[in-house]
């Protein structure tokens, strides 16, 4: 009997010490489980301590120019013509016609692409252009293009063509946050070597078509070569789009096999829809004679850049007397606001910006709240519009001949982080035509004088701003203070 309750004993105390061996052991588990959350968590927050600290701090040291980018390019070459393009459906209509124009190769570069209405439109004209065998090659910022074009079923058909090539510039590396900020903002189409489109629409309902009751205002200009190929800025034009399309940050959009999708049947619908794209285009009609026109950009890489393209600007201003800049902000460093004060001691300068109460973008508006009075300091002439849509034009006029369109915002993130590009245009009936638009928009805007003194135009009309909207921007004009050289 006893030997009996020992075998038990013995077989219980195993037992139990199985047990607590076993719960020793999924304690131990837990335990590692635990430390390697907690080890992921500080990782993490490392990283974005890190992330932060690489976006923010490297584009604070602004570069200047030197000697040898201050050169100027100049203006010579064949003669070509341009068509001043502000509304947003002839935008559409007039991307259609180059594209359904085109034999041999279309070029198209967009900061923003979305496979939306018009950007679907686009989609499958130049899907059927690859069909009839042109070459189409498309670039798009890496950040948009991966938003909103990788889930796009749309785009994966129209890039899985063999006669198209897309690369998206400089996508997000997660190991080099550093990078970030330096995006493509380039936006043209150009159509074999006949002609182009450069401006500051993007390729979506915003700026295309009339698919939106609320939508952006803007302009593109339409360069033709009435010599193909031999137009000075198309060829700088030409140039430009090969060396940026060889940078070893524009990475190819990888090819995946994709059965027929809706482009086809897309396409069909469009030349039902918009008949008078399918037609042929009578240049001289259309465009007006100019006396030269020169491509202005900045550099290119991913990197910190020399303010070549505001260089360049600034020497256009300095010439004139007589200055008219439409933007859609006005975010400026201590050196941009030095160069704005010295064109004012010399001409009198008109700036057409979005009114806080009208304009589409939070920062900018929040950004003029915080620097109004340094702005007007400066001596320039300002108009806050206040109209039916947002501004979203860039643009500068200087006397009654020089016209200068293109995508350069008046803004940090456009004179020293991103790609940008501006046409210099030399004739003097673009610039009346543009001069007459810049009238109507001074009518719907508060002129504030530079000394303080406000005016009202003729067709301004006040809009009270919602408490909630005051307290939201009362609330970002602290936030973005440290962050603004960014926005």
């Amino acid at each position: 009997m006893v030997q009996v309750y020992l075998l038990k004993f013995k077989r219980d105390t195993a037992e139990v010490g199985k047990a607590d061996k076993e719960q020793r052991e999924k304690q131990d588990i837990g335990e590692q489980k635990k430390k390697k959350v907690r080890f992921i968590k500080r990782v993490f927050l490392l990283w974005i301590v890190y992330a932060v600290i690489c976006l923010v701090i490297p584009p604070l040291f602004h570069k200047t120019v030197s000697e040898q980018e201050a050169a100027y390019s100049g203006r010579a070459g064949q003669q070509e013509r341009v068509l001043s393009i502000d509304d947003n459906m002839d935008a559409l209509l007039w991307r259609l016609r180059l594209i359904n124009a085109a034999q041999e190769r279309i070029v198209l570069c967009t900061f923003d692409f979305r496979d939306d209405d018009s950007g679907r439109d686009i989609m499958a004209a130049l899907f059927q252009a690859a069909e009839r065998g042109v070459d189409v090659r498309i670039m798009v910022d890496g950040i948009n293009g991966t938003l909103y074009l990788t889930g796009s079923g749309n785009f994966r058909e129209l890039a899985a063509h063999e006669n198209v090539q897309v690369k998206f510039y400089n996508p997000v590396n997660l190991l080099l946050p550093w990078k970030i900020n330096y995006r493509m903002h380039d936006k043209y189409l150009i159509a074999d070597d006949y002609a182009y489109i450069l401006g500051g629409r993007n390729t979506n309902n915003l700026f295309l078509g009339n698919y939106a009751d609320s939508y952006n205002e803007d302009r593109d200009i339409l360069v033709y070569e009435t010599v193909p190929g031999e137009g000075c800025s198309y060829r700088q034009l030409q140039q430009y789009f090969d060396q940026i399309w060889n940078l070893p940050c524009a990475e190819p959009y990888r090819k995946t096999v994709y059965g027929k999708g809706v482009l086809e049947e897309h396409y069909l619908a469009v030349r039902e829809t918009y008949p008078e794209a399918f037609t042929e285009i009578e240049w001289e009609k259309e465009t007006v004679e100019t006396q030269g026109i020169e491509l202005c950009t900045n550099p290119m890489k991913p990197e910190n850049k020399s303010p070549q393209l505001w260089d360049r600007l600034i020497k256009e201003m300095e010439q004139g007397r007589d200055i008219v800049i439409q933007t859609p902000y006005i975010i400026c460093s201590r050196a941009m606001y030095q160069d704005l004060t010295d064109i004012t001691n010399e001409a009198e300068v008109g700036l057409i910006i979005n009114a806080v109460e009208g304009g589409a973008n939070p920062f900018g508006c929040t950004d003029y709240l915080n620097q109004r009075n340094r702005i007007h300091s400066t001596g320039i002439h300002t108009y806050e519009y206040l109209g039916g849509q947002a501004l979203h034009t860039k643009t500068i006029l200087i006397e009654n001949n020089i016209s200068i369109v293109g995508s350069c915002n008046l803004d940090m993130r456009s004179v020293y982080l991103d790609t940008e590009m501006m046409l210099v245009i030399d004739c003097e009936e673009l610039n009346a035509s543009i001069r007459s638009q810049t009238e109507e928009l001074k009518e719907h805007s508060r002129h504030i004088f530079p000394n303080g003194t406000v005016e009202d135009g003729i067709e301004y009309q006040p809009v009270e701003q919602g408490i909630s909207k005051k307290i939201f921007y009362g609330i970002l004009r602290v936030l973005i203070f440290p962050f603004r050289h960014l926005l």
